[in-house]
């Protein structure tokens, strides 16, 4: 199966949508499957490479936010796959060979729990070279001990399911699945292996600043005044 990107929404933020299509069309591809995995369904169309997967008929609360990516995962059966979430709206095209390469890394390495896409592991302040591959494709690879920070961290990131739903807690709020249980349980298993590049092969703009979810204020810094024209004109920047 290739690897399929997920997003996970709720109905609070579900809205942002509609930035976060028009940017991954525009910076990923339209080819690309997407599953958005959320409770109730977008009230607009989703393109054609989009599907959407309801994860039960009511809403998890926030602080059951991991209960329902567990619901999510046990439904579906691939091996890999991506982790979005739906305020990642992208500002630069990705690095599509990086990600094949990366992939194909997990698929050699069964222990690896998963793999940053972003500058969160290179900037952890605790990565070194990966002793057993430091480079793999075009690729510098940088690995993080089990002690360091934000290892469960929910940056854009290739991740083993199984080894996923091994470390996931029941009952934690995203915040608490990077800093609580899920990450304590990550702590104990030092066979599971969290690694990054150097070359962050996925950029995007976290729009909902500190979880400001109004539209008025997103932060929209890093996306390009020509893509804020475009979400404006779409009206992707009102709910």
């Amino acid at each position: 199966m290739n690897l399929r990107v997920f997003v996970i929404t709720c109905d609070k933020y579900i809205w942002a949508l509609r930035g976060f299509v028009h940017q991954f069309q525009k910076y990923w591809s339209s080819l690309q499957p997407v599953v958005v995995a959320g409770y109730s369904a977008p009230d607009f169309d989703l393109p054609d490479n989009f599907t959407f997967y309801s994860i039960a008929p009511e809403e998890y609360p926030k602080e059951k936010w991991s209960t329902g990516l567990i619901q999510f995962l046990r439904a579906v059966n691939d091996d890999h796959f991506v982790l979005l979430l739906e305020d990642y709206w992208l500002c630069r095209g990705v690095n599509h060979q990086a990600i094949g390469t990366l992939h194909e890394l997990c698929t050699q390495h069964t222990n690896v729990l998963r793999v940053d896409l972003t500058d969160d592991r290179q900037y952890n302040g605790e990565a070194r070279d990966w002793e057993l591959m430091p480079y793999y494709g075009y690729n510098d690879i940088v690995w993080t001990p089990a002690s360091s920070p934000y290892q469960m961290s929910l940056q854009a990131g290739i991740w083993n399911r199984r080894l996923m739903l091994e470390v996931l807690k029941m009952d934690e709020s995203a915040w608490q699945v990077e800093l609580a249980g899920s990450a304590t349980n990550l702590r104990k298993r030092e066979d599971l292996l969290v690694l990054g590049t150097r070359q962050r092969p996925v950029r995007y703009a976290n729009v909902f600043k500190g979880g400001d979810s109004r539209p008025e204020s997103l932060d929209l810094t890093y996306l390009l005044p020509g893509d804020i024209e475009e979400l404006r004109a779409t009206g992707a920047l009102e709910r």
